[in-house]
């Protein structure tokens, strides 16, 4: 009776045990299980012109099926054709997927380095470019000393399943928000506008976009109490506050943005529009 007791508690601490153990599941293999029904939603989206339904579909996709995964090693260079893997990364990563044909906002570029410049003691900020070395030199000089710009050569590199994944399924630029166990927090896709927008415009569209997935990783790591003490998350907190200040029209700063944004775009697609009419 007495080892039939003992049994039983072995027994039950070790279902507890286990129970508490977190499964890792691969941003591999959920990418794999979801990407062809998510390809032919989105697919049905587009062809329907409906831009709305295609933002669900991608938010839904990361929210339920990739949040909470883990991202796999892979291999990729540095400009010194320094091999680095993904796993030799300590902190908290964010990370863009880029190619260097990818023409970014005006304002994208100075608003990263001052995010990184800020942040990189908390932070690695790593800009991945599906690309050769020759074409990452002639960005490199845009880019803030803290952020690491690495690239990955497809006909080289040799771990072709995530590569397939990362640059294929999802498609880029994109950021990767992830703690410093590799975890995936959060995805989004780079915020675009008007060409014709001015530097101190798109810096303000840039800022806030990429503060949020900022402000992600600063949280979690303020709730692990990982957080160092003098982290500058003064900038973080006004820009939010000044983005949810909702004003007398009901709407909040970042809703009016957007809006004078889409009324700019309309103005001056019709002006393009008529432009070409009188010419015919």
């Amino acid at each position: 009776m007495r080892k039939l007791l003992i049994l039983g508690i072995l027994f039950s601490f070790c279902s507890h045990l286990f129970a508490q153990e977190e499964v890792r599941i691969p941003f591999s293999v959920a990418i794999s299980a979801h990407i062809v029904k998510y390809n032919q939603k989105m697919d049905e989206a587009y062809r329907q012109s409906d831009l709305e339904r295609a933002t669900f579909l991608f938010d839904s996709l990361v929210t339920n099926h990739l949040n909470g995964t883990y991202m796999d090693d892979f291999t990729f260079n540095t400009i010194k054709e320094e091999p680095i893997t993904f796993k030799e990364y300590e902190k908290p990563i964010f990370l863009i997927t880029y190619a260097a044909w990818c023409v970014p906002g005006i304002g994208e570029i100075p608003a990263l380095n001052d995010l990184a410049d800020r942040f990189h003691d908390q932070i690695d900020f790593v800009v991945l470019f599906w690309d050769t070395k020759e074409n990452l030199k002639d960005k490199s000089d845009d880019y803030s000393k803290n952020i690491q710009m690495v690239y990955v050569d497809e006909k080289t590199n040799q771990d072709s399943y995530i590569v397939n994944k990362l640059k294929h399924a999802l498609g880029f630029p994109m950021m990767y928000f992830l703690d410093e166990e590799k975890k995936l927090l959060n995805i989004q896709k780079i915020e675009t506008h008007h060409s014709s927008e001015t530097l101190s415009n798109s810096y303000n569209i840039h800022f806030n976009s990429l503060s949020k997935g900022v402000s992600l990783i600063i949280a979690d790591l303020d709730r692990k109490g990982l957080l160092k003490d003098d982290t500058d998350t003064e900038a973080l907190k006004e820009k939010e506050a000044e983005d949810e200040e909702v004003g007398e029209d009901g709407r909040t700063a970042e809703e009016r943005r957007i809006d004078e944004e889409y009324e700019k775009y309309k103005r001056e697609k019709d002006s393009l529009r008529n432009l070409l009419r009188d010419k015919n």
